[in-house]
């Protein structure tokens, strides 16, 4: 049997600004939301329990984490609240964090050209590459492909290198189908683009960056690309559909869900230690600046989706190598909820849908009123059952 553990936990005071904006309901009762996730996530899991999950959810004052499943089904290792998962494409919103930051302290523009920033080779090959812009990048719409280049682009993105000869060919060669700005589509390579063009920028690395912005000012201690030097015992393995091990664990980031709740927390009120910059760009960045479709929008990395009575969720979803995760947030309603997960069950329920679900009800809104089905946020790869 699955061991399931949840717990609760009361924070330490909250700023004025989070408790003005505070809406006290039932379900900030913190036993109230151990109960919202635990009976969300057996709905998502159905008799699968041996699925890991690590979730934590925030509603007013109150913060709630709970954990089941296990990281491990070959050990038999169950889910712990610091057990590590990759978080897959939810850390798009880190690089255009990151982006953001750099537009609010004016070292570049979200219309600039971003062949401003990007090696000489790109400026004076590149053709149509000189009308893709930080906007275009974050919002999805510069007409990239979703398949990444090769040579692992992200992961030398993320450990500080500089882009592999592929990414030079890929920029130097750009020629999309659509015309750049105009049209929707969900990229991968827009997000490591966009990391490229701003530490170019900045003229520091990526993990300079996010270390400065925003892992040392949250805390975000357990949030990291190399996992040297964890104890095993903290690892999540990802599996397929199918339950079987996946052997690679995939590229990027990992993190656990008290991490990634106060990232969110950050998005939702100014943490007193968090630089101001750091705010404004998370502000920026969940402002939307792309609309794609009459109830959804997206920001820098950020999907905007409509809600009962006006509310607006803000989330990213991400998963690849056996892991899905998703991490939502309601600005004006203190509520955010983050959910981790190592496997896929076969309720054919979705992650991002279960996620929603948790924060209307965590934030005390009509969650009988049916959300728009259109979720134009592709973040979970299909790659999962590669394997298979």
């Amino acid at each position: 049997m699955a061991a399931t553990s949840p717990s609760t936990s009361r924070r330490h005071p909250r700023p004025p600004f989070f408790r003005s904006h505070c809406m006290p309901t039932q379900a900030q009762d913190p036993a109230r939301l151990k109960q919202l996730v635990a009976a969300a996530m057996k709905d998502y899991l159905g008799t699968q329990t041996e699925i890991g999950v690590s979730a934590a959810v925030a509603g007013g004052d109150v913060r709630a984490h709970y954990v089941a499943g296990l990281s491990d089904r070959e050990t038999r290792q169950p889910v712990a609240e610091d057990t590590l998962f990759l978080i897959g494409s939810v850390q798009k919103v880190f690089t255009n964090t990151l982006a953001a930051a750099r537009i609010v302290e004016g070292k570049m523009a979200l219309t600039d050209q971003i062949t401003r920033f990007l090696p000489g080779e790109v400026r004076q090959q590149g053709t149509v590459i000189r009308q893709v812009t930080p906007q275009s990048l974050g919002t999805m719409t510069a007409g990239m492909p979703s398949a990444n280049v090769p040579g692992h682009p992200a992961g030398a993105l993320y450990r500080g290198e500089v882009p592999p000869q592929a990414m030079f060919d890929f920029w130097t060669r750009f020629n999309p189908e659509t015309r750049v700005g105009a049209h929707y589509s969900y990229s991968n390579v827009s997000e490591v683009t966009q990391g490229f063009t701003t530490t170019f920028a900045a003229r520091r690395s990526y993990p300079e960056l996010f270390a400065t912005d925003l892992q040392e000012p949250l805390t975000m201690r357990d949030t990291r690309v190399d996992l040297t030097g964890i104890r095993p015992e903290r690892i999540a393995q990802g599996y397929t559909a199918k339950a079987k091990r996946i052997g690679y664990r995939g590229v990027g980031f990992n993190s656990t869900a008290s991490d990634m709740l106060r990232f969110l927390e950050g998005n939702l009120f100014r943490i007193p230690s968090m630089p101001l910059l750091t705010y404004r760009a998370m502000k920026l960045a969940h402002t939307p600046h792309f609309a794609i479709s009459a109830h959804q929008s997206i920001g820098l990395g950020w999907y905007i989706q409509d809600a009962p009575g006006g509310a607006k969720v803000v989330s990213k979803a991400g998963g690849n190598g056996g892991f899905v995760a998703w991490v939502g947030f309601l600005p004006g309603h203190a509520a955010a909820v983050v959910l981790l997960t190592n496997g896929h069950p076969t309720t054919g329920l979705s992650l991002p849908a279960t996620g929603r679900k948790i924060l209307l009800e965590a934030a005390g809104l009509d969650t009988s009123q049916r959300l728009p089905d259109e979720d134009a946020d592709a973040g979970i790869s299909s790659e999962e059952d590669a394997a298979d």
